[in-house]
C-alpha cells in the first residue's frame, strides 16, 4: 500500500509539472501562434549564442588573463593591503576578507569558497563572520566582467557609479546576514571558524625559479583558460533564462504582427510591472517597465542579464541611469539564487541558506536604489555623464540622406546597403531596417526650427534608376519610417501605433521630429 502511495505521488508530480509547462507555453503560443513561438525561441537562443555568449566569453578570457597576471605579480596582494583598513568598520570582517572581494571581482562568486575552506584564511574569522562571507563575496562576483561589458556598450562613468552602489549594497547584505546568524546562533559570536595546528603553521617556502617570460605566458594562458570555463558556464543561463525572459518582455515585430523573428514576445512583464512601475521609477529611476527584466534575470545569472542590454539599447529604452542601476544590481546579486545554496553547503551551513538569500535580496535592492540616487546627484552636480563614441546615448544630428549608388546599392548615411532580391522590409538587415535604425539614432538629437518637421529621407540622383526600382526602394523607405514610428510608439505608450487612441496618435506625431516627404532630388555637396 505504501509503495502504491509513493508511486501515485510520483505520477502526480509529473502530471502537475506537465500541466504547468502546457499552461505557460500554451498561453504564450495562443498569443504568438505556436509556429511563431517555437521559431522565436530558437532564433533568439541562436542569436544570443552567436552575438552575446561568444562576446561575453571573449571578455571572460581577457579579464581572466588579466586577473591571473594580477595574482601572479602581487597586484591582488597590493589591493588587499590597501582595502584591508576598511573591512572592520564597514563590514565587521577581518582585514584579510578584502582578498575575497578582489578575487570574486576578478572571477566569480565561488572564488570566495576556495578561500574560506583554506584554514590559514578562515582562522582569522569568527564563525558568524565566515558565514557572512557568502554574501560579502557574492556582492562583487563577476564585477570586472560586468564593468568591462558596460564600458564596451559606450558607458564610462555609469558603471563606476554602479560599482559604488554595489559596495553600499554589500555592506547592507553582509551586516544583515551577520545579524541573522547571531540571532539564530549567539554562540558563533566568539567561536573561531578554524584553529591552526602545527602542520598548518608550516609555510611552504619553496620558490620556483622561473623566467619572467614564462611566468607571464603561464599566467595569461591559465587565466584565459579559466575565462573559457566561465564563458561556457554562462551558456545555459543566457540561452534558457534570457530567452524565456525576453519572450515575456518584448512585444510583436515592428509592424505589430508576429512572424517568428528573434526577440519577439508577449510583453507580459512590462504589463505586470507597468501597473506598479511608479515604485520602480522612484526607487531605480526606470522609465520603462521592461527594464525590470534585468534585475529579475540577475537573480539567476548575471551573464544572462547582460545579454538583455544590447536589445534594450536597440529599442532606446535604456539610459545612463539604467546602466548604473544594472551594474549595481548585476554585481550585487550576480546569480545568487543559483549559487548561495551550493556556497553555504560547501561551508557546512546549508541550514542558513534562507537567511543568506533574504539578506542578499535586501542588499541588491539597496544597491540599485543607492546607484540611482548617486547618479541623480552626479547629474545635478556635473551634468549628464559623458559616453564613449558608439555608446547607446551617442546621437548624430545629420539628416538621413539616402543616395542611390547603383541599381541594387543604396547609401544610407555612411553605410552602403546592397538590396537583396526577395527580402522583405521586416528582414533583418533590409533597407527598411537600416532606415529605421538611422531614424532612431537621430530621433533625440533633432532640433526643430519654428516647429518645422525634418524630412525622414532625402534622395540623391533618384532619376538614374528605372521607375520600378525607384518605387520598390520608396516602399522600403516608407516601411522603414513606419517601423521607426512604431518603435517610438512602443517606447512612449508600450503598444504599437495600431492600438493607439486618437489622442495618443496626436502626442506621438508631436514627439516625432521627422515627416515622410522625400524630395525628388537633393543637390550633392
Amino acid at each position: 500500500m505504501e509503495n502504491k502511495e509513493k508511486g501515485f505521488k510520483k505520477y502526480l508530480a509529473g502530471i502537475f509539472c506537465l500541466v504547468i509547462v502546457v499552461a505557460i507555453f500554451g498561453g504564450i503560443g495562443s498569443v504568438m501562434g505556436l509556429p511563431n513561438m517555437l521559431n522565436t525561441i530558437m532564433k533568439t537562443a541562436h542569436d544570443l549564442l552567436l552575438n552575446t555568449v561568444f562576446y561575453l566569453m571573449a571578455i571572460c578570457v581577457i579579464t581572466g588573463a588579466l586577473g591571473a597576471i594580477f595574482v601572479e605579480f602581487g597586484v591582488v596582494n597590493l589591493l588587499e593591503r590597501i582595502l584591508r583598513p576598511m573591512m572592520k568598520p564597514l563590514f565587521n570582517l577581518p582585514g584579510v576578507a578584502s582578498l575575497g572581494a578582489v578575487m570574486t571581482f576578478l572571477s566569480d562568486n565561488p572564488a570566495i569558497i576556495s578561500l574560506a575552506k583554506d584554514k590559514r584564511f578562515s582562522s582569522y574569522f569568527k564563525k558568524f563572520q565566515l558565514i557572512s562571507l557568502t554574501n560579502f563575496g557574492t556582492a562583487f562576483g563577476m564585477g570586472l566582467l560586468v564593468i568591462v561589458f558596460m564600458i564596451s556598450q559606450g558607458y564610462f562613468v555609469e558603471p563606476f557609479i554602479g560599482l559604488l552602489g554595489a559596495f553600499i549594497g554589500c555592506i547592507c547584505s553582509t551586516r544583515l546576514m551577520q545579524r541573522f546568524v547571531l540571532k539564530a546562533h549567539p554562540e558563533y559570536k566568539d567561536e573561531f571558524a578554524a584553529v591552526l595546528d602545527e602542520k598548518d603553521m608550516k609555510a611552504d617556502d619553496e620558490v620556483k625559479e622561473t623566467s619572467m617570460f614564462t611566468r607571464i605566458l603561464n599566467s595569461l594562458l591559465d587565466g584565459g583558460k579559466t575565462g573559457v570555463d566561465v564563458g561556457l558556464s554562462i551558456i545555459p543561463g543566457v540561452l534558457i533564462i534570457s530567452t524565456f525572459v525576453m519572450l515575456l518582455t518584448f512585444g510583436a515585430g515592428s509592424n505589430g504582427t508576429y512572424d517568428g523573428a528573434a526577440y519577439e514576445g508577449i510583453e507580459f512583464l512590462p504589463l505586470v510591472f507597468g501597473k506598479i512601475n511608479f515604485i520602480f521609477e522612484w526607487l531605480f529611476g526606470f522609465e520603462h517597465p521592461a527594464l525590470m527584466a534585468f534585475p529579475i534575470t540577475s537573480l539567476g545569472a548575471v551573464g544572462a542579464a547582460l545579454s538583455l542590454v544590447p536589445e534594450f539599447a536597440a529599442q532606446h529604452i535604456v539610459n545612463g541611469n539604467a546602466i548604473a542601476v544594472f551594474t549595481a544590481i548585476g554585481m550585487c546579486w550576480s546569480g545568487y539564487l543559483s549559487t548561495h545554496t551550493a556556497m553555504l553547503d560547501a561551508l557546512g551551513y546549508r541550514k542558513l541558506t534562507s537567511k543568506a538569500i533574504l539578506a542578499h535580496t535586501v542588499g541588491g535592492l539597496v544597491a540599485g536604489i543607492a546607484s540611482h540616487w548617486i547618479f541623480v546627484l552626479y547629474t545635478l552636480a556635473f551634468g549628464a555623464p559623458t559616453t564613449f563614441e558608439g555608446g547607446a546615448d551617442r546621437y548624430t544630428t545629420a539628416p538621413v540622406i539616402i543616395e542611390f549608388v547603383s541599381e541594387n546599392q543604396v547609401k544610407v548615411g555612411d553605410r552602403v546597403f546592397t538590396d537583396e532580391a526577395g527580402d522583405t522590409p521586416e528582414t533583418e538587415g533590409s533597407l527598411a531596417r537600416v532606415i529605421e535604425g538611422m531614424l532612431l539614432t537621430n530621433h533625440e538629437s533633432v532640433e526643430l526650427v519654428d516647429g518645422e518637421k525634418i524630412d525622414a529621407a532625402g534622395f540623391i540622383s533618384a532619376e538614374k534608376l528605372p521607375e520600378a526600382t525607384r518605387e520598390s526602394l520608396m516602399e522600403e523607405v516608407q516601411a522603414g519610417f513606419d517601423m521607426y514610428r512604431n518603435s517610438i510608439a512602443q517606447k512612449m505608450f508600450g503598444k504599437p501605433v495600431a492600438e493607439l487612441s486618437e489622442d495618443e496618435v496626436v502626442a506621438l506625431d508631436e514627439a516625432i521630429p521627422f515627416q515622410f516627404t522625400p524630395a525628388e532630388e537633393i543637390a550633392e555637396e
